[in-house]
């Protein structure tokens, strides 16, 4: 007998018949099933092969169907539990007989969430349609104000025609059918400052971190905060943490009142030595139907966390000069909303500043400090509460919901921008000369080295 491979494919294997001498017939299933042997790498093994019997017209039942035209075939919608909403839809005889009209709701029953077939009610319904006529279907969609949110289907078939199969399928395949899918939901009674925290953080060092949470339903949200192990693709597969959930505590009420508001604290005490990024999210947990909808991903608060370690080397920028004349330096920092995000207490950083040095052809220069300039952008609104990176957000007052513009609430800085400016004490200043800064509490800096009048 020829060999063949274990790859090789059953279609193979069934040409070998010839070869292989008469297959044996047996019943498994209820289908025929010849076996056949087939040897591969010097072994023989016995394969069954379920033989189908020969399918022909007459051997299915009835497949005349009545053909109606049906616009739209389908719809979705959106309601809220408690409300309703009218369908039409046209139904055409394209048929060249008169077509039996009788609507029925037909219920899926794999569904997650069981369409009530009373929730539909029919409108006036025609007893036939006469070939080449068409009438408009009425009906109304009436969602229960205790219905669970969620995804239904259900279906409404105008005959009782299905499709023809070779075997039988769980469910009949209506022909003449409207489908319609229903999105039920309910508008989120909850709202979440701030979705994500962005920071800079450094080895050894411990943050606080204030998340508000206000309910401005009429019931009272139960919620449960906690650090999720969910961290994304982007934390699985890019690199290692730069620490572990358990350097976060989270602390938090159980509840958050009707019409009141609640604070989340979280506590980062970040190891000594941690290096790199920080991905995360605090899963808050809201015993809320409507959030707990896919609609919505307001339920959790993204971590995001660079550890950064405050430079102990200065930068070096080496320069020369070919007049004799004054030099002035100038350095400027930005620090932006991105950072600090949330942050509060004491924890905040210190102010930035900068230790500089000059040194020329005749040593040491003296710099002396001229002036200072401190610059701020300031958004009016506490919809950016906590936004700054530089001044702590304020808690809301009792019995103040959080975007009310009241109080310190209503500013909420989120660039800020500091500026030492120098002017170089020298002898001659013709040379080279080398210009060290070291900053502190800076996530970025300019420098502007100016000579002459340019200073």
């Amino acid at each position: 007998m020829k060999t063949m491979t274990a790859r090789t494919s059953t279609v193979l294997a069934l040409l070998l018949v010839s070869t292989a001498g008469v297959p044996t017939a047996v019943a498994m299933g209820g289908f025929s099933v010849q076996e056949f042997e087939v040897t591969g790498h010097g072994i023989t093994r016995t394969i069954p092969v379920p033989v189908h019997p020969p399918m022909y017209p007459e051997d299915l039942s009835d497949t005349n169907f009545s053909k109606l035209r049906i616009s739209p075939r389908s719809d979705w919608i959106e309601m809220i539990p408690g409300d309703s909403k009218e369908i039409t839809v046209t139904v055409k005889n394209i048929d060249n007989r008169t077509i039996p009209i009788d609507p029925e709701v037909i219920i899926s029953p794999y569904g997650e969430y069981i369409f009530d077939e009373g929730w539909i009610v029919m409108g006036q319904v025609i007893a036939e349609l006469e070939p080449g006529s068409e009438e408009e279907f009425s009906f109304m969609v009436e969602i229960p104000g205790g219905a669970e949110c969620g995804h239904y289907d259900v279906q409404v078939v105008f005959t009782d025609d299905v499709e023809q199969t070779q075997y039988p399928t769980p469910i009949p395949h209506y022909i003449n059918a409207f489908g319609l899918m229903i999105d039920v939901w309910k508008p989120p009674v909850i709202r979440v400052l701030q979705s994500n925290i962005y920071d800079r953080v450094e080895p050894g060092m411990e943050y606080d971190y204030r998340v508000y949470i206000e309910n401005v339903g009429e019931e009272d949200i139960g919620i449960d905060p906690g650090m999720s192990d969910d961290r994304g693709y982007y934390q699985l597969y890019n690199t290692a943490p730069a620490f572990e959930n358990d350097a976060i505590t989270v602390d938090a009420p159980s509840v958050v009142p009707a019409g009141g508001n609640a604070t989340v604290n979280l506590h980062l005490s970040v190891p000594a030595g941690a290096k790199g990024r920080y991905h995360g999210e605090l899963d808050l947990n809201i015993d809320d139907q409507a959030m707990a909808h896919e609609r919505y991903d307001e339920t959790s608060v993204h971590l995001d966390f660079e550890v950064r370690i405050q430079p102990t080397e200065p930068f070096v920028k080496a320069f020369t000069t070919e007049t004799d004349a004054t030099i002035a330096i100038e350095l400027v920092s930005n620090w932006w909303g991105r950072y600090g995000t949330c942050r509060s207490g004491s924890s905040y950083d210190e102010d930035p500043f900068f230790d500089v040095a000059l040194a020329g052809p005749n040593g040491d220069a003296s710099l002396n400090l001229t002036g200072i300039v401190i610059r701020g952008s300031v958004n009016i609104g506490s919809a950016n509460l906590g936004g700054s990176g530089r001044i702590p957000p304020p808690p809301p007052p009792p019995g103040l919901l959080l975007w009310e513009p009241e109080g310190d609430n209503v500013y909420n800085e989120g660039r800020g921008e500091y500026r030492e400016h120098y002017i170089a004490t020298t002898g001659s200043s013709i040379g080279d000369w080398e210009l060290e800064i070291l900053p502190h509490y800076v996530e970025d800096f300019e420098y502007t080295i100016a000579i002459g009048e340019a200073g």
